[in-house]
């Protein structure tokens, strides 16, 4: 039976999952790689890449591992949120999300073998020009999913140090 809170996950997995694949899908149809289109000059550029390995192409040409992976880490986000009281409710959107990045990702690599990036940060410093690995909604879902988490597990164990302490 589901309950409120596996559809909280769920629900914000789902959509989160829908937005990657839905930027991921324009991405494709719209840039071509090797051809940035700058939105913010100097900083920030839409610019297709194939990413086949995990993040920042880490294991490239180990896509099994990484579907694997995947479906393990699904898995055991969705494990974990069953763990969860329906009052930690940042903490089940910030595994939604989380999930939904995975999800995402998880779906370019079964499907296409590759991961779909677009999203390019780049900065200028005394000539010297800096680049963030390409990356994609996904990844952004992940990396500001687990600050959430992290902020939230935060707060919660500092209301309990300090309730003990009363």
């Amino acid at each position: 039976m589901w309950s409120g809170k596996d559809l909280t996950i769920c629900s914000v997995a789902v959509i989160t999952t829908a937005l990657d694949q839905l930027t991921k899908l324009f991405a494709r149809a719209l840039l071509k790689v090797g051809q940035p289109v700058p939105v913010i000059p100097g900083f920030f550029a839409l610019e297709l890449s194939y990413n086949e390995g995990a993040a920042f192409g880490i294991l490239p040409d180990w896509t099994p591992l990484l579907i694997i992976l995947g479906v393990g880490a699904l898995y055991a986000f969705f494990r974990l949120g069953k763990n969860l009281q329906e009052r930690d409710r940042i903490l089940l959107i910030g595994l939604g999300i989380m999930m939904g990045g995975a999800a995402g990702n998880l779906i370019d690599r079964i499907f296409l073998g590759n991961v779909t990036d677009f999203l390019s940060l780049h900065v200028t410093i005394v000539g010297k020009t800096y680049a963030w690995p390409t990356f994609n909604l996904a990844d952004v879902g992940i990396v500001a999913s687990a600050v959430m988490i992290f902020i939230s597990v935060y707060i919660r164990e500092k209301n309990i140090t300090l309730n003990n302490k009363v």
